[in-house]
């Protein structure tokens, strides 16, 4: 589907065999964004999105997944994308990226955090470009960005 040679990783559609590995880089990337709180309602979240979405998976044959991307198809919204810590900066997202937009066939949306700033610049230098604010989820603000 999406192979980048030079760093030996590949994005594919997810199995349910994925499951716990994606799970693990969403918790992994929870303690990280110490302004979300507890993860529990972003577990509940991201299970319940799951049913109506497509998913892709990139896996690195040593490393296994390192990370996931879940769009609903209905509205080309990106619910969930995240990157292992040690592939980030690997092109990891952009190609989860380019698959999801490649499917859907048209501009992509997403909320990022406000404090998120990373993730930000990183859409930023994507050409991705701030919609509207998102407003407030459990005390956090948000922003709705749209993909090129």
């Amino acid at each position: 589907m999406y192979i980048h040679a030079g760093a030996g990783w590949h994005i594919r559609d997810y199995e349910t065999s994925d499951g716990q590995a994606c799970m693990s880089i969403f918790m992994s990337c929870l303690r990280k964004f110490p302004w979300r709180g507890a993860p529990r309602p972003y577990v509940a979240r991201l299970i319940r999105s799951l049913p109506g979405a497509k998913i892709w998976v990139a896996e690195e044959p040593h490393a296994g997944i390192i990370g996931f991307l879940t769009l609903q198809p209905h509205d080309s919204y990106i619910d969930h994308i995240f990157v292992h810590e040690d592939w980030r900066f690997c092109g990891v997202g952009r190609g989860l990226l380019e698959v999801a937009r490649e499917e859907a066939g048209q501009p992509l949306t997403l909320d990022v955090d406000t404090q998120n700033f990373g993730a930000r610049k990183a859409y930023e230098a994507l050409g991705w470009h701030v919609a509207a604010s998102a407003g407030e989820d459990s005390g956090r603000s948000q922003i709705r960005l749209v993909s090129p």
